[in-house]
């Protein structure tokens, strides 16, 4: 393998949701510094309670901020900054 070969991961978005973040996220090096805990939170979510996770997610009947670990700290922790 080369050593220069860092792995990606990559997904369709919206217009809008690349605008937001390009508006948002524009320091650089932000984005993966941002994705990188959600993703492991994430997978890690699968991992113990599989595919229902996706589900749950994808059919919008919870919001990741409220089941995703990194997530629902950062809230909380917004909210009492406030």
């Amino acid at each position: 393998m080369n050593e220069d070969y860092k792995p990606r991961f990559s997904f369709e978005i919206t217009e809008e949701q690349k605008q937001r973040a390009d508006r948002i996220l524009n320091d650089h090096g932000m984005r993966r510094t941002m994705f990188s805990p959600i993703l492991d939170d994430i997978l890690d979510l699968l991992e113990q309670h599989g595919k229902v996770i996706y589900g749950l997610i994808a059919d919008r009947k919870v919001k990741p901020r409220n089941v995703v670990p990194s997530l629902a700290q950062a809230a909380s922790k917004a909210e009492k900054l406030r």
